[in-house]
């Protein structure tokens, strides 16, 4: 009789010791924990040794995906779990994963879901349907290089999506808004090619209004606007920096946005003279 496929847990950390105070203890029924350590100058490495996990040193890299690979060649089981250091698993994933586990012998990654926490509130509307292929066989996936910021791996065989038995992994994705603002921009500044351009002001407001309004993000609160908004700094920023790199920063706004922006600011300055024109007109009847 075959055994059960075995997986190690594998967590990443750049000074992120109270992080792992939270997520190590839900990691304890994994056949292998391995924490890949980029460098912390916290109490990382001891905050592993006390859970029982295997520290692997790594080098300090801009974006998660530059070391993947490092942990995938350290671990040990048949299969590995990614779980970043800000992530929560719900109690009996492990179980929840065995089906998976043993499953079609072609399947080489799986898409695993996530339910995303923004300043202590659960996000409901926005960054729905959130997924990445953090569960992988190992000698059947690898990171191609150079590894870019959320371009998945190179899989050898089917990638499939987890069945609706597996729950989603709780997302402490944005815990203040210095670093959200952080993460955005240094993701966005080394994915280059990823962006849409945003650097005329017509399209920057369609973008603004795609991600804070259509999205439907502000159902989720201050919390949801707070998220789509930095999202868009961070497209802004990486759009900025690929005209910057083109020397595209100089030109003029193209014709059409020109003139429908000469429109709304002829508008506005119409509005405001209306409204100061009504203020004055009733303060004079008083």
């Amino acid at each position: 009789m075959t055994p059960p496929s075995t997986v190690s847990a594998v967590v990443y950390s750049r000074n992120e010791a109270d992080q792992l105070r939270d997520c190590l203890p839900l990691l304890a029924d994994f056949d292998e924990v391995v924490v890949c350590d980029m460098g912390s100058t916290d109490d990382t490495t001891a905050v592993a040794a006390q859970h029982g996990a295997r520290v692997v040193p790594v080098p300090d890299a801009p974006v998660v995906e530059e070391v993947r690979q490092r942990g995938l060649d350290a671990a040990t089981s048949d299969w590995v779990l990614f779980v970043d250091a800000d992530e929560h698993l719900p109690a009996g994933y492990r179980a929840a994963l065995q089906p998976v586990l043993d499953g079609p012998a072609d399947v080489a990654g799986v898409r695993v879901r996530y339910d995303n926490v923004a300043y202590g509130r659960m996000l409901e509307h926005s960054l729905q349907g959130s997924a990445k292929y953090a569960l992988l066989r190992r000698g059947a996936a690898h990171y191609a290089e150079p590894a870019l910021a959320h371009v998945p791996p190179v899989l050898d065989g089917r990638g499939v999506d987890a069945p609706a038995s597996v729950p989603a992994i709780a997302h402490l994705n944005f815990r203040s808004v210095e670093q959200t603002t952080e993460k955005v921009l240094r993701y966005a500044a080394n994915n280059p090619g990823r962006f849409t351009r945003l650097d005329d002001p017509v399209r920057l407001i369609r973008e603004l209004l795609r991600s804070t309004v259509y999205s439907g993000a502000w159902r989720d609160g201050r919390a949801g606007f707070a998220v789509a908004a930095l999202h868009t700094f961070g497209h802004l920023y990486g759009s900025l920096l690929e005209a910057e790199r083109a020397g595209t920063l100089t030109a003029d706004v193209p014709a059409k946005d020109a003139r429908l922006l000469a429109a709304a600011e002829g508008g506005q300055r119409t509005g405001v003279s209306v409204r100061d024109g009504v203020r004055r007109l009733l303060r004079g009847r008083r």
